[in-house]
């Protein structure tokens, strides 16, 4: 970026749990390195990086910022995510676009679920992390603690820092890579009374770098220690490869710690050029990997979109090779359309900054691209390499929603459209049973401010009905030989196919596998597709009560055929008719959604919420205590969740919060399981 190499380029995210200090930090390190004026702040609506309606009103980010810098000869893009699980899909695709992350974790409460939860995502994007304990100037601070909270994640935490005083008496920190303390800002001698326990952690850390590495820890048990520059090998070498998390620590919202933390991003974590061939991509069919040359063919992906009522829209790109400049034509990869792009805009929050060109790891914006989305590979138009499209986290809660009027609807679902371009973890469809339209996201939250937004941008109000529940079916056992047949005869040309099915379960979260495995011409190999094809129609409603059917192996083994009357319908509704049952034979069963529910409550409220979990079908996995909160994990069926917010407010009298995610799919026990079937029967009824 202008003049910036490859290797002095670094990206990263700030990751965590939602209200641990993602945004603070972000505006520490944004101050320190100079590149905005004053110190921004969530709490009075002072900050960069939050600056929607929404997010100011609730104090919290609730979509991704992102903010390029230069600091020292370095150029640097922050990316600022959410933490809250009803916006994380946001960040964790933001994830598999940039280089690193920094996990930030309370100091007074430890790791929690959101932090676990971005923490694997990180690992799914393959990229380094270090850690951020916040907030060590809190009564309840305890470095300790958090970091022993980080390894029940499995992660493998090293201290590069500590704290130089407590609580409010916190006034500055100790670099255990260079042995300085760091007091307002300036780096100076170690305090006598904190040289032991500074000896005793570069100790810890000196051992941790020599493990790392073979040739360290041969170095290290021959002499006894190891040079400044090979405990900094070491460290890179294992963060790199995420087997070693070094923490700073510190108290963003007065900055200390924040040099620090830059440091460690400048020494610890890659540019482009480091993180090699990291991109997976095609070239003439052909599965390549892409490195980070300016002077290669030009690629990028698209890891965020920006809808704007007024300055329309805005495609985020990652350039992973080549050089990009204004005015260019590429291709869309994923899409097979052409495009152009216009000016190049580097983002400040939101603000937008025109830039020249853009290389290796840089991250630039380009407005009113026509038909470019989240997750789209763009390459040069000829003889390009594609790159792998970028994995975008599925919604797994949906509400009906509705127009006040009739004459509403074209407004409120072209206005959605634009949200749901924003935001892909939205999916706004139509139910094929009921004919009711659903927005589905990640959480009610998700869906609530949604619609919010779709009144502040576009004046259009929109009616939410109870969310309906993701159930799906499958099968317990197996049927075999299944005769799928259609045979119509009506004066001329008739309509003929049979063909044989066996079904069996598969593993939870495989869907529909279907293969071919008629032999001898039974069924003329054209029109096994179409038989597939019937197949698969006939499992987006189920035997039971019209759900989805998932996790099915389905085999074609045999069939007939006519030379005359045997065509792709004929065969495709033989499929169907054979796919129904096998089913109907194969001991259907209906899942539900279970999520992964983390709930924080003052200790003496305890009894009553895990009570509670009980009643609602759940099964409480752990119960810790963090400070003066405890901590109730538990998986609990999504039909059981729907209105728990208002609940846990009730039980705590508005002392407790909570969060959840999706985790697993599981069989409906009985009893529910019919009352389910029986629901649906009804409205099937009642609207047919």
């Amino acid at each position: 970026m202008q003049n910036t190499s490859v290797a002095n380029t670094r990206s990263f995210a700030l990751i965590g749990h939602a209200a641990d200090g993602k945004t603070s930090l972000g505006e520490s390190l944004l101050h320190v390195a100079g590149a905005t004026a004053s110190l921004g702040s969530p709490a009075d609506g002072s900050s960069i990086l939050d600056t929607t309606p929404e997010e100011l009103e609730r104090k919290h980010t609730l979509t991704s910022s992102l903010y390029g810098f230069t600091w020292k000869d370095l150029h640097l893009t922050l990316a600022d995510t959410p933490g809250d699980p009803n916006f994380q899909g946001d960040g964790q695709t933001l994830l598999h676009g940039l280089d690193a992350a920094v996990l930030v974790v309370s100091a007074a409460d430890g790791a929690k679920v959101g932090t676990e939860s971005m923490w694997r995502a990180s690992g799914r994007a393959g990229i380094p992390v270090i850690a951020f304990v916040n907030r060590l100037d809190t009564e309840r601070a305890d470095l300790d603690a958090a970091v022993a909270s980080l390894k029940d994640l499995d992660i493998n935490p090293i201290k590069i820092s500590l704290p130089i005083g407590s609580g409010e008496d916190l006034r500055g920190l100790i670099d255990l890579i260079d042995m300085k303390a760091v007091i307002d800002g300036k780096e100076t001698e170690i305090p006598s009374e904190f040289e032991d326990d500074a000896l005793a952690a570069r100790s810890e850390l000196v051992e941790a770098a020599a493990e790392s590495d073979d040739e360290l820890l041969e170095k290290y048990l021959e002499d006894g220690e190891l040079s400044d520059d090979d405990v900094m090998r070491g460290l890179i070498g294992a963060t790199r490869t995420r087997s070693l998390v070094p923490v700073v620590c510190g108290a963003a919202t007065r900055e200390i710690g924040s040099l620090t933390c830059l440091r460690a991003i400048e020494r610890l974590l890659p540019s482009p050029t480091e993180r090699g061939a990291a991109w997976a991509a095609t070239l003439e069919d052909e599965e390549i990997r892409v490195t980070a040359d300016p002077s290669a063919p030009f690629t990028a992906l698209v890891i965020k979109t920006v809808v704007d009522r007024y300055s329309g829209t805005l495609s985020v790109l990652r350039v992973v090779s080549g050089t990009l400049k204004g005015d260019t034509p590429v291709l869309n990869a994923t899409r097979g359309e052409k495009e152009r792009i216009g000016k190049l805009l580097l983002l400040q929050g939101a603000e937008h900054v025109d830039v020249p060109e853009a290389g290796p790891g840089d991250v630039v914006a380009v407005a009113k691209l026509k038909d470019v989305h989240t997750g789209d590979a763009l390459c040069q138009e000829k003889g390009g390499v594609t790159l792998q499209p970028l994995p975008i986290p599925q919604g797994v809660l949906s509400y009906a929603i509705s127009a006040p009027s009739k004459g509403d609807e074209d407004k409120v679902f072209t206005s959605l459209g634009r949200l749901v371009e924003e935001d892909p973890t939205l999916h706004l469809g139509r139910d094929p049973a009921t004919g009711e339209f659903l927005l589905t996201g990640m959480g009610e939250l998700h869906i609530r401010i949604t619609a919010q937004k779709l009144k502040r941008l576009y004046e259009v109000d929109v009616a939410l009905k109870t969310p309906k529940v993701p159930y799906r079916e499958t099968i317990k056992g197996r049927a075999e030989h299944v005769e799928g047949k259609l045979k119509k005869q009506s004066g001329g040309k008739g309509m003929y196919g049979v063909c044989f099915l066996t079904v069996e379960p598969k593993p939870r979260g495989e869907g529909i596998e279907f293969s071919d495995e008629v032999v001898g011409g039974a069924i003329p190999r054209g029109l096994i597709p179409a038989v597939e094809k019937g197949v698969l129609e006939a499992a987006e409603a189920g035997p039971l009560a019209g759900y989805p059917v998932v996790d099915v192996k389905v085999r074609c083994t045999d069939g007939k055929h006519h030379s005359v009357d045997s065509n792709e319908m004929a065969f495709k509704l033989a499929g169907s008719f054979g796919f129904k049952a096998a089913l109907e034979q194969a001991k259907p069963t209906l899942l539900e959604p279970v999520m992964r529910v983390e709930v924080s409550v003052p200790g003496d409220f305890v009894g009553d919420v895990m009570g509670d979990v009980s009643s609602r079908r759940g099964r409480v996995q752990t119960t810790e205590t963090r400070g003066h909160t405890a901590v109730i994990k538990a998986e609990v069926p999504m039909a059981e969740m729907l209105e728990y917010a208002s609940a846990l407010t009730s039980l705590t009298g508005g002392k407790g919060a909570f969060h959840m995610e999706f985790d697993h799919y599981h069989e409906v026990p009985a009893g529910e399981r019919e009352k389910i079937i029986a629901a649906a029967k009804a409205q099937a009824a009642a609207e047919g």
